[in-house]
């Protein structure tokens, strides 16, 4: 016996199996049950919602043996005999094939005549929009004035291509796309019934490439079921339609993404290898971009196509919105482009090395700048207004310590407002209490036998009886303390070596010089000033230097020994004093900041504060040493010296 095609075989067969279109199948189910149908019906809506076999349900329904009732029985002979196309009171008309004036006049002559078997004789005539002027007028007035025992339902995908003197004669019924849930769950029965193999990332694949149409994803899994051999994976999708797997996608963004025009145009070549049409490759690039960007700003709420993907939510939080919409639009406009013209390729290749390139990301890195800018701006208007706040409510007759009359002598009323709200602030307690140059007993234990470790109170006095020419000495002798230990990448020791001996008037005229670092460098360690700049100094205590970045990306690319290097000579020239520096993502340093600030209200003396080690699986251990660096070397570095050879590929310094 023939095989039959899925989408025949399960067809539905009464309005309870039909998918998706209940506003439809609520108002046919009542006016088969009490007999109130019209005359005429125009079904219109996109290929593969269920024109059609709506229509045949409806045949059988105003026929069957056992009616009225909402849905037809499907056991008498009527109805099988209309399933089996063998009742000729149902009469299918493709109009695509039957669109002349002498076809339609002679489907004219036969309604008079009564139906053979049934109640009712039911013209369907499928794509009737492809029907003549000439056929339209000649359908007229039968369609308005047909016979009792007649019922015509026109189905069309384009119903603006249908005169109007038509539409005034039908019941208009719109179908709508059918929903992805409403896809897999149909998927899902099918799959059961037929006990085929197939896995949950290629189901949810067949119902979100079908857009709508549940016909196309029962052939499409038909077709996936006639290629593998054994169970259905994405894969296998992805080979039949001719698209691309996220994960090939992924890699061409990576690229992008590290700015190496290289690796994604032999990404790129390596798919259309494959059999991939550019056209494809850029459709789907589109919709990564999409997903990326709900995936960022919806999380849980968002299409779960990228959920779970590791790769795909650390690249999604690296990018900005506007540089995910600078993406999207590159991609458009070359999508557009290639309608136009046969060198596809072409297209497709400058679209990704315009998305590589820098002077185009200027406009998208300067609106980045300024929504940062703003941001910070709020938040020091949200501190100005807690501080307002906080004076006019403060007693006015509180009397003055001999503290607050020396200090007074040195800063302004509007300094001392920000001095005690800071002090308040979570965020800068940390460095307030650390004034005083606590010593960490930890290292005793390091030191050799027999060297004597300066205490923090010898240390302050020094400074303070020190001329402001012994600054120097002073910066020397905390370097030559702290450099001598082995801190690893992302140590907590280092940090707790900055907040346990931090000094917060360091910071705030460090602070005060930082964004005039971009107009000391030359044009040649530009570069490296703008990374700097582009983070918060939130802790020092002179000499080593703590900077927070928004993510964890930036945070490992500059604690590389090449870039770290080149940012700190960049800082000892222009502090003229030897630095250390660690650069930490704004969340780690949120969570360190409340641990030390809770064990700081608890401790009793002033004992030496030790915190819990950075839990952050993205931040990666670099190695210092020069034979081991080439583990984190880019791929796309190796990947050239492989293919031209050591000596003629040269990488540029800090890149």
């Amino acid at each position: 016996m023939a095989y039959k095609a899925l989408y025949r075989t399960y067809r539905p067969r009464d309005f309870d199996e039909v998918a998706g279109q209940e506003h439809i199948t609520r108002t046919f189910k009542n006016a088969l049950k009490h007999r109130r149908l019209s005359h005429a019906y125009l079904f219109s809506g996109p290929r593969g919602t269920g024109k059609t076999s709506v229509a045949k349900i409806i045949a059988k329904g105003v026929n069957c043996e056992n009616g009225p009732a909402a849905n037809p029985c499907n056991t008498c002979d009527i109805c099988r005999g209309i399933d089996s196309n063998t009742i000729n009171d149902v009469i299918e008309i493709d109009a695509a094939s039957n669109n002349g004036v002498d076809e339609i006049r002679e489907l004219r002559d036969k309604v008079k005549y009564l139906p053979g078997v049934g109640q009712y004789k039911v013209y369907i005539i499928d794509e009737v929009h492809m029907l003549s002027i000439g056929a339209f007028n000649a359908l007229l007035k039968t369609l308005e004035e047909p016979p009792k025992h007649v019922l015509f339902i026109l189905a069309t995908t384009e119903p603006h291509k249908i005169p109007s003197t038509i539409h005034s004669r039908c019941q208009r019924f719109d179908f709508r796309g059918i929903g992805k849930a409403e896809i897999e769950s149909r998927l899902g029965e099918i799959i059961e019934k037929e006990a085929i193999d197939i896995r949950d990332d290629a189901i949810s694949l067949i119902a979100e490439s079908v857009e709508g149409g549940m016909r196309d994803a029962i052939s499409l899994l038909d077709q996936a079921l006639a290629y593998a051999e054994g169970t259905i994976d994405s894969e296998a999708v992805h080979a039949i339609r001719g698209s691309v797997g996220h994960e090939r996608i992924l890699e061409i963004a990576q690229a992008i993404h590290a700015e190496d025009a290289v690796r994604s145009l032999n990404a790129l070549d390596r798919l259309l290898e494959d059999g991939k049409e550019p056209t494809r490759v850029i459709e789907d690039a589109t919709a990564f971009y999409r997903d990326l960007l709900l995936l960022k700003n919806a999380g849980e709420d968002s299409d779960k196509t990228l959920h779970g993907n590791e790769k795909a939510q650390n690249l999604a939080e690296s990018l900005s919105n506007p540089l995910l919409y600078h993406y999207i639009d590159i991609l458009s406009e070359s999508r557009q482009r290639m309608r136009f013209t046969s060198q596809g390729r072409l297209h497709l290749e400058l679209a990704f090395v315009k998305m590589v390139d820098r002077g185009l990301k200027q406009d998208v890195r300067a609106q980045e700048n300024l929504e940062k800018l703003e941001s910070k701006v709020h938040n020091l208007q949200e501190k100005l207004e807690t501080i307002e706040s906080r004076t006019r409510e403060a007693p006015l007759d509180q009397p003055a310590t001999d503290s607050d009359e020396h200090r007074a002598q040195d800063v302004t009323p509007a300094d001392a407002l920000f001095d005690r709200f800071e002090s308040e602030s979570e965020s800068e307690v940390s460095d307030d209490q650390t004034e005083k140059h606590r010593e960490d007993p930890s290292d005793e234990k390091r030191d050799e036998p027999g060297e004597e470790t300066p205490t923090a109170q010898t240390e302050s006095a020094e400074e303070t009886d020190s001329a402001p020419s012994e600054q120097p000495n002073k910066y020397q002798k905390l370097y030559e303390r702290f450099s001598q230990k082995k801190y690893s990448t992302f140590d907590i020791r280092y940090v707790e070596d900055v907040l346990n001996t931090g000094d917060r008037q360091e910071r705030i005229d460090m602070t005060k010089r930082w964004y005039d670092l971009e107009r000391f460098v030359d044009d040649d360690r530009m570069q490296y000033a703008k990374m700097v700049t582009e983070g918060n100094l939130v802790a020092t205590n002179g000499v080593m230097l703590i900077v927070t970045y928004e993510n964890t990306v930036t945070c490992n690319r500059l604690m590389k020994p090449q870039i770290k290097g080149e940012i700190i000579e960049v800082l000892e020239a222009y502090f003229e004093r030897p630095i250390m520096f660690m650069a930490l993502p704004e969340r780690d340093w949120k969570k360190i900041q409340t641990e030390f600030l809770k064990k700081f209200r608890k401790q009793e003396d002033k004992e030496f504060i030790r915190l819990s080690k950075i839990e952050n699986d993205r931040l990666v251990e670099i190695p210092d040493n020069e034979d081991t660096y080439e583990d984190v070397e880019d791929d796309s570095v190796k990947e050239a010296k492989d293919i031209f050879g050591e000596e003629v590929v040269k990488v540029k310094k800090g890149e």
